[in-house]
């Protein structure tokens, strides 16, 4: 029973990783919201356990109690797969460019402002060829207070980072170089960083580093006597459309899983810049291989105009190689004149 609940506890947890503007998991928690799915009654299969994959769609903003439109920061695709044990994580780059019905095309990340988080999840269905069974939307403080109950994660910070992001509450991005504990407020911060020569293609593999660290950590024996703890702060933390009977049959498939059999991939794509908006640019073919590879734990380093690139490694330009061009850079003109734009 105890492994059963540090399981399910163990996934709802990358959700609210997510809220941070950061990442995710797979987060089966009910939030008192009850969709029905016409194509995929997972409820129905609850007593004999789920025998295909599942996908799940993870989305961070950092969305304040008054908003009802808002953008989104995160968005990651999760896939379990109860025959193989695997879970595959696609990050899916916030300024890709996407045909939205009734607008034309659109940054990924302003689909919410304009419609709704349905909408958002029937596109990413469309752009990757994957039935998805519901999303999770998590928030900044909860994904801050989990990992503080969790005591922390272990991270290795590939560099000195700096920003004032001009909040109010998280201001400042501020850490050192170097493998060490973070708390709350400084996964949080390594979760957002995103100004630098890769901009929010960085950040997306950060994202999945801190994912990776909250897996390891949920699986400490240790991390037992907190779940009492977690359970209500997750509960604050997250909006769902799966039901009940849903996270109860994705928990019970979770059950075997191991975190180390984990695979994560941003989207690969090219920068473009039209009429001085900047965009993600995806080969909707590619896409489609891209999730089909990742599906069968298949990677690639090709992210950025099919050249190879350590996401995490810092980019120093030489003249025979100069930053590669990527949205929100320091090349980009796009600036403040993008739709969906915002400072962090």
């Amino acid at each position: 029973m105890l492994r059963a609940m540090k399981i399910i506890l163990m996934v709802v947890t990358f959700t609210v990783v997510i809220a941070a503007g950061a990442v995710g998991y797979m987060v089966f928690f009910d939030s008192g919201k009850e969709t029905s799915r016409d194509n995929m009654n997972l409820s129905d299969s609850i007593d004999e356990g789920i025998k295909d994959r599942v996908s799940v769609l993870l989305i961070g903003a950092d969305q304040r109690p008054e908003q009802k439109k808002f953008s989104t920061d995160t968005i990651i695709l999760a896939s379990v797969d109860p025959k193989t044990k695997r879970t595959s994580l696609l990050s899916i780059p916030r300024d890709t460019r996407v045909l939205l019905k009734g607008h034309g095309y659109k940054k990924i990340n302003e689909i919410v402002s304009l419609t709704d988080l349905d909408t958002l999840e029937k596109t990413v269905e469309e752009l990757t060829g994957e039935k998805i069974a519901g999303y999770v939307q998590t928030n900044f403080q909860g994904f801050k207070k989990i990992i503080d109950t969790l005591g922390g994660i272990t991270v290795n910070v590939e560099k000195d980072m700096y920003y004032e992001t001009g909040d109010d509450e998280d201001g400042y991005i501020n850490l050192r170089k170097g493998e060490q504990v973070l708390n709350g407020s400084k996964a949080l911060q390594y979760a957002r960083f995103r100004h630098d020569a890769l901009a929010d293609i960085s950040r997306t593999a950060r994202q999945q580093v801190v994912l990776k660290a909250v897996a390891k950590e949920m699986f400490q024996l240790s991390t037992i006597p907190k779940l009492p703890f977690l359970v209500p702060q997750v509960m604050d933390a997250v909006n769902t459309s799966l039901s009940s009977k849903d996270i109860l049959t994705l928990a019970k498939v979770a059950v075997g899983f191991d975190s180390s059999n984990m695979v994560a991939q941003t989207l690969p794509g090219s920068f473009l810049d039209l009429e001085g908006i900047s965009y993600w640019k995806v080969d909707p073919l590619e896409v489609k291989q891209v999730v089909k590879n990742l599906f069968q734990g298949k990677t690639t380093e090709k992210i950025i105009g099919q050249e190879p690139v350590d996401l995490l490694k810092p980019v120093i330009p030489t003249p025979t190689k100069p930053l590669p061009q990527v949205p929100g850079n320091s090349q980009d003109p796009n600036g403040r004149k993008s739709p969906g734009y915002q400072m962090e």
